[in-house]
């Protein structure tokens, strides 16, 4: 597995502070964070283009869902560890992310120590190969 500072990150979220507060976790933590979105289009382009580590991605965004940008980044990036970002409790939405295939689910509003705990815990799961 990489060294965290090395794992780069890119952020896709329509709410600005949501985006603000991860970056603020994530750069404090040692991660690089490469690129920042506002909707799942912008998204998945960034995504193909930066091929990042880790997205932390929001479920409910303009133009494109998240659950629809995962799929999509996940057919062409399937080794990068996707963190759903939402204040979306909704089961069906849990069930529909985890079978898009996921690495970890961060309910709003969260802190660091969520934030960081679920990215740990992808980043355990995901193995060497991040």
């Amino acid at each position: 597995m990489a060294g965290q500072k090395s794992m780069s990150v890119l952020l896709v979220d329509d709410n600005d502070m949501t985006r603000e507060v991860l970056r603020v976790i994530l750069r404090h933590e040692g991660y690089l964070v490469v690129g920042e979105a506002t909707d799942g289009d912008t998204g998945l382009e960034m995504a193909l283009r930066l091929q990042p580590n880790i997205i932390f991605l929001d479920v409910v965004m303009p133009t494109v869902s998240g659950l629809d940008t995962l799929k999509k980044i996940k057919e062409v990036l399937p080794r990068t560890i996707i963190l759903m970002v939402t204040s979306n409790k909704d089961r069906d939405t849990f069930t529909a992310a985890l079978q898009g295939g996921i690495s970890g689910y961060i309910i709003k509003p969260f802190n660091a120590g969520t934030v960081m705990d679920a990215l740990q815990l992808a980043i355990a799961k995901a193995g060497p190969q991040v």
